[in-house]
Formats: structure tokens, sequence, C-alpha cells
């Protein structure tokens, strides 16, 4: 598993991590919502989610990744699914997939793999991530997102956050160069979050996405192309 110099990390941080101010003020209202299975609206659905679902559609957009033959994928329901046309599917739900597994029916066989709110589940993430690699073909993309701060839910199930820099260490770790990472969050979403014990929409905490008091983050990553021997 890699190892990183301090100079690496300021490097991944500043290069890879830290976003501009533009991408915290970029929304002055929030655009239509464009997911159908949400009927079009983006109320009772949880913040965060919104913002990594628009963050999504530009980035597979923007790398030109919407479209292939094999895609992997952890739950049927996630809304980025309907921005993205591949030829085969495959679910990984768990159970009965444990991603801490290495299937090796499964290496080499995804060009997309997404496994959305999933790691703070897992009690081993490297472990997990590392068979992740596996499963994508060289060249091939991961998408993922995590909370930073949440309620524990899913318990005992529940074990761990990620904010930025750390979700991007993860990766790359692991083997994955880093596409994109995105983040959002807000103080009255934090808070809300811990006094409601629930998920609020952008309706009652706002859109205005604070850089200090990130709540959720996500991330884009591929797995290099092949090497001899690899």
């Amino acid at each position: 598993m890699k190892k990183f110099t301090e100079n690496e990390l300021t490097s991944i941080y500043t290069q890879l991590v830290k976003k501009d101010g533009h991408y915290f003020n970029r929304y002055s209202s929030m655009p239509n919502c464009p997911v159908r299975n949400w009927n079009y609206n983006w109320s009772g659905h949880d913040a965060p989610r919104v913002f990594a679902v628009l963050d999504f559609i530009e980035w597979t957009n923007k790398h030109g990744i919407h479209v292939g033959d094999e895609l992997g994928i952890t739950c049927s329901t996630d809304p980025e699914l309907e921005f993205i046309s591949y030829k085969n599917k495959t679910l990984l739900e768990y159970p009965p997939y444990d991603l801490h597994n290495d299937y090796i029916e499964l290496h080499a066989k995804f060009d997309f793999f997404i496994f959305n709110q999933t790691i703070e589940h897992l009690y081993n993430p490297f472990m997990a991530l590392e068979n992740i690699y596996k499963y994508v073909k060289p060249g091939g993309y991961v998408f993922t997102s995590v909370p930073t701060i949440n309620i524990p839910h899913s318990t005992p199930i529940h074990y761990n956050g990620y904010n930025p820099m750390g979700l991007a260490l993860l990766f790359l770790s692991t083997g994955f160069e880093v596409v994109e990472i995105g983040q959002w969050g807000n103080y009255d979403y934090i808070t809300h979050i811990f006094k409601h014990h629930s998920w609020p929409d952008v309706s009652q905490v706002g859109h205005v996405n604070e850089e200090r008091n990130v709540a959720q983050c996500w991330i884009l990553a591929r797995r290099p192309t092949a090497v001899s021997g690899a």
C-alpha cells in the first residue's frame, strides 16, 4: 500500500482536493431537479445527495464516461444511474455480496463501478477498495459518495466517515487515480441532523455550500491503464 511524503500530501491537497471559490458559490439559486425518479423535485431528499448528483452529471459529461459496456452497482435506486447508459448492469447488493471479499469472477469486469453511501459501512475500507480496484478494468472509473459527519445509522454496521482529503488518500493508497472530488455541507445541515436525527432536504437547510462545514464528499476515480505484468 502506497506511502506519501509530506510534500506529496501537500500537492495532493492543493492540486486534487482544494476547491476554488467558484465551486462553493456557483449556485445562487437551486437549479431544476433533473431526476425522474425523484419526480423532478429536490424535496424529501438528503441535501448533500442533491449536490453529489449535480457533480456526477457534470463530471460524467466532462470526461465522456456516461455510456459504456459493463456497469457495476451496489444499489439499483441511486439517482446517478439515470444519467449513464451501459449495455450490461451487475448489482452487487449487500447481502449477499460483501466488498471485503475478493470475487475472482469479477476481476477486470466493469467499465464503471458505483457504490454510493457505502464506505461508512465498511469495517476495512482499504481491503474493500483493493477488491474494487481488481473489479474495474484498466482505464475504468469508480464513483462514490460518503458522509464526512453523520448520525448513526444501520448500526452496528456503521464505522467511519471521510473528509475530502481522506477520501482522496483512500483511493490513491489503493492504486486509483483521482479524477474529481466534490463536497457539500453547511452549519444548518450539521446541526439539524444531530438535533432531529433525520436528513433534511435543501428546503430545510438551504443550498449554501460552506467549505469548512463539509457534511459529505464524493469522488470520481480511475484505475490507471494497465502496464506490463499488472
